[in-house]
Formats: C-alpha cells, sequence, structure tokens
C-alpha cells in the first residue's frame, strides 16, 4: 500500500488541539455532549477517545477561549485521584480548567460537592503558570511571578499535604464536637520560605509534595511517616510546612537535583549526570536497591548496575509498589511489584530488568499511574502510546474493550453497563490513537501532554492545520 502524503506545517499553518482520553470519564456527566449533537458522552472510554473539552470551557463562560483556540500549557496537565486541572493559553492568556470529583475543594472553584463537576479556577496570580499539579485530595499551580515563583494549593488540609500551617493543624475538638474535613476549596498562595524564592518544578506523592528550586534544592511538605521528605530519621511525622531537605554532597557537586520526582510514598531525584537518588517507601524494591527496605529516611544512589556502560538515565517514575527507569537510548526498565511489564510470569522483581518489547520503539517519556504506566514515542505523526498494567472497570489502559457474548443488559437507571474490558495487560501495548475519528489521517500531528491519573489516562493531540490563503 502507497503511504499517504502528508500536509506539513507551514508559516500559514495554525495548531489546533484536542484532548483524548481512555477510562473514567468525568465529561459525562448531563451537560458533556459530544460536538453538533445531542449525544451525551460516554462515562467509560475503553480505548483513546477524543472528548469534547472546548464544550466544557463554553458551558463555564469561556466560550472566547474556544473561539481563538487553546492548547495545554508544557506541564499543564494535572491528573489526580479522579480528578485533573487543564492549564491552557488562549489569546495569550493562561487559564486553569478542573474537572472531577471534588469533595475536598481539590478542584478550586469555591467550592466542594458530592459529585464530580468542573469550573475554571480563579484567585491565583502570577505571569505565567508553569506547573499543574494534582494528588489525592489536592492541587497545586506554580505560576511564574515577575523575579520569583508563587505556588498556590487547594484541597484536603490533612497531614500537611497543602503546605498551609495557618489553616493546619485545626484547633483540638471539644468533647462535644464530631471530627470535621479542613479544606480549602479555593487556590491559595502557600507562603515560600524566603530561600526558596524561584522554584522551578513540583511533584506529589500520594499525600506529600516536593518542590524543586531553581538552584537545585529541594523542600518538602506533608506526609513524612515512610521518610518520603528525606528529612532523616529523627523526623517520621507529618510536616505542615515547606521544609529543606539536606541533599548528599555527592548531589550538591553536580549543582543539586535537575529533576525531582514522587510517586505514592516514595521519592526521588535525578543529578544533570543521570544519577537517581530515591528514599521513602521501598518495601516492594521499587526504591531500586536490589532489596526490599521498609524506610529510606535520606536520600540514596541507587544500583544502577543494570544500565549499560556509556549510557545515563534521564527520568525515573514510580506507580506505588513498581518504578520505571528510562535511559539516553530509549530503552525502559522497571522493579518492584505489579506493572513491570515484563509478561504474566514475571510480576515482581527486586533487580531492574529491562523491557524488551519496548527495546527500538524510540521511547522518550515513561509515565506511572497507581499500578499502571505509559511510554511514549515522540516522532510526529509517528508518535505512539504504550500502556500495561493494572486496568479498571472503564479501561483506563486504552487498549479497547472485549467483545461480548451476548447484548449489554441496561441495569436500573437504564444505563448501559461498564464495557468488558482486559483487567491486566502484562506488557506494553501500542493504543490506536483516533487519527480517523478527528480526520487528521494523513495531516501532520504530534503528542503534547500525556498523564496517567488513578481512573484515567489523558493526553493531548496536536495537529497542524494550513489555513487557506487568499
Amino acid at each position: 500500500m502507497a503511504s499517504q502524503s502528508l500536509v506539513r506545517p507551514t508559516k500559514a499553518s495554525r495548531t489546533l488541539s484536542h484532548l483524548l482520553l481512555a477510562g473514567c470519564n468525568p465529561l459525562s456527566p448531563p451537560l458533556a455532549y459530544t460536538s453538533g449533537t445531542s449525544a451525551r458522552q460516554s462515562p467509560s472510554n475503553p480505548s483513546i477517545t477524543p472528548v469534547p473539552l472546548s464544550n466544557w470551557l463554553g458551558s463555564v463562560g469561556r466560550a472566547d477561549d474556544v473561539a481563538h483556540g487553546w492548547r495545554l500549557l508544557p506541564g499543564g496537565l494535572a491528573a489526580g485521584l479522579a480528578h485533573a486541572l487543564l492549564a491552557y493559553k488562549s489569546a495569550g492568556s493562561d487559564r486553569v480548567f478542573a474537572v472531577g470529583r471534588n469533595e475536598a475543594g481539590q478542584l478550586g472553584i469555591g467550592f466542594a460537592s458530592q459529585e464530580e463537576t468542573r469550573g475554571m479556577v480563579e484567585g491565583f496570580g502570577g505571569d505565567a503558570v508553569l506547573q499543574a499539579a494534582a494528588s489525592s485530595q489536592s492541587s497545586y499551580l506554580l505560576l511564574r511571578k515577575q523575579d520569583s515563583s508563587a505556588l498556590y494549593s487547594f484541597g484536603n488540609l490533612s497531614r500537611g499535604r497543602l503546605g498551609q500551617p495557618a489553616f493546619y493543624p485545626p484547633r483540638e475538638l471539644e468533647p462535644h464536637e464530631e471530627p470535621i474535613l479542613h479544606l480549602l476549596s479555593q487556590a491559595t498562595e502557600v507562603r515560600l520560605p524566603p530561600e526558596l524564592s524561584r522554584a522551578k518544578a513540583l511533584t506529589t506523592g500520594f499525600e506529600h509534595l516536593l518542590v524543586l528550586s531553581e538552584s537545585g534544592e529541594i523542600w518538602g511538605t506533608g506526609c513524612n511517616t515512610d521518610g518520603q521528605l528525606g528529612l532523616g530519621e529523627g523526623v517520621l511525622e507529618d510536616v505542615y510546612q515547606l521544609t529543606q531537605m539536606q541533599l548528599p554532597k555527592e548531589v550538591v557537586s553536580e549543582g543539586g537535583a535537575a529533576q525531582v520526582r514522587a510517586g505514592a510514598d516514595t521519592s526521588a531525584l535525578i543529578t544533570a549526570s543521570g544519577k537517581v537518588w530515591t528514599w521513602g517507601n521501598s518495601e516492594y524494591a521499587q526504591a531500586l536497591h536490589g532489596r526490599k527496605i521498609d524506610q529510606i529516611h535520606v536520600p540514596t544512589p541507587i544500583d544502577d548496575s543494570f544500565l549499560p556502560s556509556s549510557r545515563r538515565i534521564v527520568d525515573y517514575r514510580c506507580g506505588g509498589s513498581f518504578a520505571l527507569v528510562l535511559d539516553d537510548k530509549g530503552s525502559v526498565y522497571s522493579a518492584g511489584y505489579g506493572a513491570l511489564g515484563l509478561g504474566p510470569k514475571t510480576l515482581e522483581s527486586q533487580i531492574v530488568r529491562r523491557l524488551d518489547t519496548l527495546e527500538d520503539r524510540g521511547i522518550t517519556r515513561i509515565r506511572a499511574g497507581w499500578g499502571w504506566a505509559t511510554a511514549v514515542r515522540d516522532d510526529g505523526n509517528r508518535s505512539s502510546i504504550f500502556s500495561w498494567g493494572l486496568n479498571n472497570q472503564h479501561g483506563r489502559l486504552g487498549v479497547g474493550a472485549l467483545a461480548r457474548s451476548s447484548l449489554p443488559s441496561p441495569n436500573a437507571s437504564g444505563a448501559p453497563p461498564p464495557p468488558q474490558v482486559p483487567m491486566h495487560v502484562y506488557e506494553p501495548t501500542e493504543l490506536v490513537l483516533p487519527l480517523k475519528e478527528l480526520g487528521i489521517e494523513g495531516r501532520e500531528w504530534e503528542l503534547g501532554e500525556v498523564e496517567c491519573g488513578q481512573d484515567a489516562l489523558w493526553a493531548e493531540l496536536t495537529e497542524f492545520d494550513p489555513e487557506e490563503e487568499d
């Protein structure tokens, strides 16, 4: 079959962004409709599918952004525990849309609710959104503010995860009072220590936050019962304000940390030379020391003997009980328990092993959710997403639904039941991107932001649309 000729972007081209989702679709309540029809979005997307973000932006008063076009900001897609933040640029302005669960005010839209909802995050100030982050009932925004940085947090205040000591811990309850959930339902600025005037990146574990400064220092707040803040054996309790971690002298000699990572109760840093140091929980050997360790209290170098000579590590991701590593030649490695991607016979390994099924696939990015993972090849219109691990009933892996032996019966509400999906995918599987559905076969396109939440895989696909010349 002859290959299709591609439409190459030119100076007259404009970009069009599409939001894709696999798994639980929070855009499926009654107000979410597919473009041009009255059909409701499905609550379950077992295959990665376009979702009508533009319709939702219009429904919350941002029709002008739809008219001018939008594109997610680098680092602007944050997928948490059943909620997501989408920071985008439209007509020269940065804005943040939030959708999903909101029982702790984690959407930052001014109220908490027991039902999924959506809205625009207001109340933050700065020159540009640098990054959005989300985790368990918590959300964060990092902004550039003239010559400094500003950090905002919202959601559940418990365990210090928001870094807001002025609001938490609460006063002691009277004997007759019932415990209540303490939360911030709107974006509230975190008071940064004077030494942390310029932050450049955020990362979140299950209930802790790490902040990386431009000078390579790391600050943390939140749950620290496994040592995930790296403060030493003498501090194994929750921390309620950003506290600086003491870096090893070897890391300091390299100019500090170049990247910081967290997942569940495990944390990591990566230096400019590709050295990885981990700390926190490693009861499944996910901290990559070749053995199980309940708690690692300070940053400790990993056992990198698995790495071929002349290669260096460019990323580390932790998905709770397992971890992934990506090297500078595109090889992916795993260790721990669960989503190792090594086949059905290898569900646990204390030794780091290479995922041979991803060799020579040109992998450039890795992501880890709780119990599942993705790898991305960035290669223009030949880009791909691979996923593996534990699926959920909505099909968050995006590998598609199983064929049913009979027609599904509706439930008591009249809605169809969730699709039948493979619950375990043991090796990386390439997803079928909806190019035909988007009408962009033969056009030039690329993948933008890709993130794994607890319930869904989110991805941005950007096409280059040639405008007609007069």
